[in-house]
């Protein structure tokens, strides 16, 4: 656990300095030059934001690639690695067994250790781009990227999490409706988990402004959850077919991500004309909250309910401090911050002690350095 805590300050106090460049104003470069004054390539704020977010990246990959049997799906992953070149039947998507045998021929049949480490590669630098690149205040959106456990997580779902985090980086092609981008980076990335599938029309949808109508359709559909689950269960199967016959098909919800999306929804809809009703990026990100509202409230029956609402509770960590940014009395802007800032280290305490839990196991952290992997 203090491994945990200490890269999450370690991280946020490196998200200090970085600065998010501003857009618009003078074109104070071309006046430079024009002026004959010669200017480093780099600037110093360039330079600096360069070496924090290494800086993370690096803490972030380490603790990652580091780690030997933690999460409660690691040692699965290493039976999977044992299995694919036998060509028996695994549950994992073609992409990553092609993934698992490239590696395997590159560095030898046991190289299980530089799997993970290729993955938590990959993950990592996804989660951190899409956080920097759409994150209006990085420090914040990066404190809530850690502290609601984004990270952490990932140390247990190795291709979920990869899915996730190129999930979340594609949201900026939603954004600027580049939707072939946005599409065939999916595409590409449900060879890995085709969970991510999902987020094609979801993210899409969550992209254009809701008549009063779409909503009550919507309502309707997903209450149609409510007494049509078991038809919906046959469609799950027909995806998942070893989620047959198992406990996932028990379904179940999570109280914690309700009240945290409950509590979202509520602050957004107090500064909602404020910070929401003309801008659409946030109006993207609110409109993933009310899915997920939906989702947890309507969909306990659907097997690991929270990897499908993670999808859409990411838009959290950008949509909160952009609406912070956007309250006008600073007092107001000032107590919003510090109860989200609040809520989110309980929200990480929680977290850490439910990490113990054999369903979980990502408490305590080992690391191969010291133990000698078998």
């Amino acid at each position: 656990m203090a491994v945990y805590i200490i890269l999450t300050a370690l991280t946020v106090a490196m998200a200090c300095p970085v600065q998010k460049p501003v857009c618009g104003g003078n074109n104070t470069e071309n006046e430079g030059k024009r002026m004959g004054i010669v200017r480093p390539r780099f600037r110093r704020g360039q330079l600096c934001n360069i070496v924090c977010l290494t800086g993370i990246f690096t803490l972030l990959f380490a603790v990652s690639a580091c780690r030997y049997r933690v999460g409660n799906d690691y040692t699965r992953y290493e039976e999977f690695f044992h299995l694919i070149p036998l060509k028996q039947v695994v549950p994992t998507e073609f992409g990553f067994n092609r993934i698992v045998l490239l590696m395997q021929f590159l560095f030898g049949i046991d190289t299980k250790l530089t799997i993970f480490a290729l993955f938590a590669f990959v993950t990592v630098f996804f989660m951190v781009k899409a956080v920097y690149d759409q994150s209006e205040n990085f420090l914040f959106s990066f404190f809530l990227f850690m502290t609601l456990s984004y990270y952490f997580q990932s140390l247990n779902t190795v291709r979920y999490y990869l899915a996730w985090a190129v999930a979340v980086f594609s949201m900026k092609y939603v954004l600027k409706k580049q939707y072939g981008r946005f599409i065939l980076l999916i595409l590409l990335t449900a060879t890995i988990h085709k969970s991510v599938l999902l987020v094609i029309p979801v993210y899409i949808l969550a992209n254009f402004l809701w008549k009063r109508w779409q909503i009550f359709v919507l309502a309707a559909v997903s209450a149609s959850g409510i007494f049509l689950k078991d038809l919906y269960l046959k469609a799950v199967v027909l995806l998942y077919p070893s989620y047959e016959n198992t406990s996932y098909l028990d379904g179940g919800t999570s109280v914690i991500n309700i009240v945290r999306i409950i509590g979202v929804l509520v602050f957004t809809l107090i500064y909602y004309r404020q910070a929401i009703a003309e801008d659409r990026q946030n109006r993207f990100y609110f409109q993933l909250n009310i899915f997920a509202l939906l989702l947890y409230l309507c969909g306990s029956f659907i097997p690991e309910i929270s990897r499908v609402g993670y999808y859409m509770t990411a838009g959290h960590i950008f949509l909160l401090p952009s609406v912070i940014a956007k309250i006008e009395d600073r007092r107001q802007r000032r107590f919003w911050t510090a109860v989200i800032v609040l809520a989110a280290v309980l929200y990480f305490g929680i977290f850490l002690i439910k990490a113990q839990d054999l369903l979980v196991r990502i408490v305590p952290y080992h690391t191969w350095i010291f133990e000698r992997p078998v």
